[in-house]
């Protein structure tokens, strides 16, 4: 995933949403559950060149930004020394998990457009375990999920993407084509299932159309399971 993102990071084209409408963006993901978190730390999941990472540090007091993309995390952090924001953190994942990341650091976490490109369904359920890892008792964790539709040929189109998408990044040679871009779809059993063995109770949960076929957006706040 490293070397992919590190080379979209370099590439003209925007791989990680327009960077002018990251506030917007922000705004409309808390406003779908009329939630307006402020203060405390913030762990913002996969925060690429920094787009949301600058509206995060107007909210809260810390923001933990993580990334796998060193050339992500290095746009990022030149962004945030640019505007004088001194409350912000970035760290370099190796991807797997989130590791260095202390359990129980977050009131809040944001993860928005990085779930959809993660290559397995096993990193993406290993994720979900890393969100309920990483929030506080009484965080919440804000996410966007795109869930495979629930017909045969959806599931088929799976099949065959997942086993078509190496041959085809080979081929071509081009970082887009790679499954650490075009991601993994789970079905709404499987991130069900992968919410509850995580340890994530779903307060709110919204299910939006995309241009995508086969496919819808779920977007969820959620906070831990506590023992």
């Amino acid at each position: 995933m490293q070397t992919t993102w590190d080379a979209l990071a370099s590439s003209p084209e925007v791989y990680v949403g327009d960077p002018r409408r990251g506030r917007q963006e922000l705004d409309a993901l808390f406003g779908r559950f009329s939630a307006d978190p402020r203060g405390g730390t913030c762990v913002e999941v996969g925060c690429g060149p920094g787009r949301m990472t600058l509206p995060l540090a107007e909210r809260f007091d810390r923001v933990l930004a993580l990334d796998v993309s060193p050339a992500m995390v290095a746009q990022a952090r030149s962004a945030a020394a640019a505007a004088g924001a001194t409350n912000v953190e970035f760290r370099v994942v190796s991807g797997e998990r989130l590791d260095g990341v202390a359990a129980g650091i977050g009131n809040v976490l944001v993860c928005y457009l990085v779930l959809q490109h993660l290559p397995s369904k096993a990193l993406v359920l290993a994720y979900l375990r890393e969100f309920a890892r990483l929030l506080a008792p009484g965080g919440e964790a804000f996410l966007q999920v795109p869930v495979l539709a629930s017909s045969r040929s959806a599931r088929g189109r799976r099949l065959m993407r997942s086993a078509a998408t190496p041959l085809l990044a080979r081929l071509s040679r081009d970082p887009a084509r790679d499954a650490a871009f075009r991601g993994f779809r789970l079905t709404d059993g499987e991130l069900a299932a992968g919410l509850d063995r995580a340890g994530l109770r779903v307060l709110a949960r919204l299910e939006e159309s995309t241009p995508y076929r086969h496919s819808h957006d779920i977007f969820l706040r959620c906070a831990r399971i506590e023992p």
